[in-house]
């Protein structure tokens, strides 16, 4: 594909899956930037505002959930709502302004599932994957499609008979040319495997067969965005510490085929359950978690003519921290969708437009501009009090985290916090965290049939009540 259609391809593609951050950078020299002068005349004064709107919210909260658009219509499909997986989808119309029409209720997934793959392919929706059951122990093989509608519907979701050589949790999916393609995943262990099977011509699939080549390292929790002459693999979890990957990897599309996979340029920041976007000649990374922290950093890197990547620099902020979301361009517009945070669960979307440098944010006028900065200086004040508590019964320190051991109400649990001064017998309070089963810490040689990763962790002065 020449370099001016990719311009073009680029344009129109999708975000990919599975949560936004602590606060947007605002400066007053934003009114001082190219592209902040006056409309024309009869109109009010407008100036490039670095930051987002919101648009109608989800029906349900969702994080992991897998989200596509085709045509005018963009759908959300199952996840997390915080206490159950789900097989709910609802889908919406997208506006010329960029707002997004109120959802609507498709019809439900055979199984329920999160973390998991969806795309489409002449005509129909198909998901792969994922997991469910308790803390998403039961890893999924299957795989489902529906016939997309005129009207923006769904047909009914059927089971197609073919499924995955290996389940895959946190799978990511992507079509090239006539084969889908499985990436990467948790089967029991972290995956660099690679699999693929052909779209038949009644819209079913043949049977999967494993590629040859592997990704250059497993993939876990990663972002993925197709560019159309290339796939590209972004960040996720690595294994020793539990903290987030910087390196991205991509390998070209050639015919149904992807190329060896190789290296390009790596984040500025290591992340996990992140998510990817592609618009003109950038690629983003958005969000996600490094360890037990979320992030609201969103870095851009311009794709070479030879679809390697220019190094990655910082744009906006997301507007909240958040991981496992999902993020969508359409239209010039860029979307985040769900995920969640310390916080809890998210059903809020919001969007936002970008500037010829890449960079996002909106147009507005100086009051709305003064009003959002007000609002995010007050969103960076507020602090929400650390809901859990206990006692500590035992501490092992390494170079990034503090394990310990903690108490409650007769119940012993294992945290992991950034490594902080803390001794056995101390009171503590910790935020809501990520839990993990069967996590094993090389750093500790050590298995742990579960452990929270926890965002804050700060001793008491005085007894926990």
């Amino acid at each position: 594909m020449k370099r001016t259609r990719l311009k073009s391809v680029l344009g129109s593609a999708l975000g990919s899956v599975l949560g936004s951050v602590l606060g947007i950078v605002f400066l007053a020299a934003v009114l001082a930037l190219p592209g902040s002068a006056s409309l024309a005349a009869g109109q009010a004064d407008t100036v490039w505002i670095p930051g987002w709107r919101q648009t109608a919210p989800l029906q349900t909260p969702r994080a992991g959930a897998a989200v596509v658009a085709a045509g005018e219509y963009l759908y959300v499909i199952g996840g997390i709502d915080g206490r159950d997986f789900l097989r709910s989808v609802e889908y919406t119309r997208f506006r010329p302004d960029g707002t997004l029409e109120p959802w609507q209720t498709a019809p439900a997934l055979q199984e329920a599932r999160g973390f998991f793959g969806a795309v489409t392919h002449d005509g129909y929706l198909y998901v792969a994957g994922g997991a469910n059951g308790p803390g998403g122990k039961n890893l999924l093989r299957s795989v489902e499609r529906a016939r997309l509608l005129p009207d923006g519907g769904l047909g009914p979701w059927e089971r197609l008979p073919g499924q995955l050589s290996l389940p895959r949790r946190c799978i990511k999916l992507s079509v090239a040319g006539g084969r889908l393609y499985a990436l990467g995943g948790f089967s029991g262990t972290l995956l660099d495997t690679v699999e693929s099977a052909p779209f038949l011509p009644d819209g079913g699939l043949g049977t999967w067969t494993m590629a040859e080549d592997r990704l250059t390292l497993p993939r876990y929790v990663n972002a993925v965005q197709n560019s159309g002459e290339a796939v590209y693999l972004l960040g996720g979890h690595r294994e020793t510490e539990g903290t987030g990957l910087q390196a991205v990897e991509y390998a070209r599309i050639r015919g149904n085929s992807l190329a060896p996979w190789q290296r390009t340029a790596s984040l500025q920041q290591g992340r996990y359950a992140l998510a990817a976007a592609l618009h003109g000649d950038y690629l983003y990374a958005l969000g996600g978690l490094d360890g037990a922290i979320y992030t609201d950093r969103i870095e851009k890197a311009r794709i070479r003519e030879d679809l390697g990547l220019d190094g990655w620099r910082t744009t906006t902020s997301l507007s909240s921290p958040r991981a496992n979301f999902a993020v969508v361009v359409r239209n010039g517009f860029i979307y985040v969708i769900g995920g969640t945070n310390r916080d809890g669960y998210y059903r809020s979307v919001e969007y936002a437009r970008f500037d010829s440098r890449g960079d996002i944010g909106f147009r507005g006028t100086p009051a709305e501009a003064a009003a959002y900065e007000a609002a995010r200086q007050e969103r960076g004040i507020r602090r929400r009090p650390l809901p859990n508590a206990g006692i500590i019964t035992r501490v092992i320190q390494t170079r990034s985290y503090s394990y310990l051991e903690v108490e409650t109400a007769g119940r012993r649990t294992w945290l992991a916090a950034p490594r902080g001064d803390f001794s056995t017998g101390q009171h503590i309070r910790y935020s809501r965290g990520v839990a993990m089963q069967n996590f094993h810490s090389r750093a500790l040689n050590r298995a742990f049939a579960e452990i929270l990763f926890v965002e804050r962790a700060e001793p008491l002065e005085q007894d926990v009540p």
